[in-house]
């Protein structure tokens, strides 16, 4: 039977959240994203929120992250410029920064620093082991706009309001979206796992349930030099066509022939 997963780091690894098609679900905690060999088969669909597919020597960031931000306008900050490979295993800031300069151009964001590590981890896993399965990048805020047919979200995922904008997103399709977190937040320590980290899980589940119903930006999708897709996922909602949603959303997309 397939299963959607959707992945978000969290201060203890990694937040899970498994869909069947039933609908009925599993939460948890991977220490390493290694441990999704056991979690998981090739049959499950596998949302992550973390840079798959990561560029070396070059100047140009990855076309999605591009798209992505062009889409989410005022929430473009959310998404980081991926790094270099080969400043993913610096062992510090300083280093780091000075390596993705040499290599890209950029200097490294604190963000995208603090997240090297998860990044190196899940390079490293689908380079060695995780080809086989049928694994994704996301990025939760741009689901969640998609998911709201791209009327625009109010409020941040850090604030009260925010959080309940986003579980009113996700109960559309998920009628049990409200439970689950609640249940997943009295399982989970927040020391191990915030709130968000739970939603942000979840949105990616409710996303791979679209499973074949998926954009990707791009369209194809960038490789990079080790034969990896760069390619971000989100939801095609039947009847997205808000004034202006899906003119943008093609012109993102064709952007790339131009």
């Amino acid at each position: 039977m397939t299963r959607f997963i959707g992945i978000d780091g969290c201060k203890k690894g990694w937040f899970f959240v498994c869909l069947d098609q039933n609908r009925s679900c599993e939460w948890g905690i991977l220490e390493t994203i290694g441990a999704l060999s056991s979690l998981s088969t090739e049959d499950d669909v596998i949302l992550i929120d973390i840079p798959i597919g990561l560029k070396e020597i070059d100047t140009r960031e990855r076309q999605c992250d591009r798209l992505a931000r062009k889409l989410l306008k005022k929430r473009a900050s959310s998404i980081f410029p991926a790094p270099s490979r080969l400043a993913v295993k610096a062992p510090d800031y300083k280093t780091a920064s000075g390596l993705n300069f040499k290599y890209t151009g950029r200097k490294l964001s604190k963000q995208s620093y603090f997240i090297m590590p998860k990044i190196d981890q899940v390079d490293q896993f689908i380079r060695q082991t995780g080809k086989g399965f049928n694994i994704r990048e996301y990025h939760p805020e741009l689901c969640f706009l998609a998911l709201n047919r791209f009327a625009p979200l109010l409020y941040s995922k850090k604030q009260k309001l925010g959080q309940k904008e986003r579980v009113d997103i996700l109960a559309r399709y998920l009628e049990s979206a409200q439970d689950i977190i609640a249940e997943a937040g009295k399982d989970i320590l927040k020391k191990d796992a915030a709130t968000d980290d739970i939603i942000d899980a979840l949105a990616g589940a409710v996303t791979a349930e679209f499973n074949h119903r998926v954009v990707s930006l791009p369209d194809p999708p960038e490789m990079d030099n080790k034969g990896i897709p760069m390619a971000i996922t989100y939801p095609q909602v039947p009847g997205d066509r808000e004034p202006g949603a899906k003119t943008l959303r093609d012109s993102v997309i064709n952007s790339r022939r131009h």
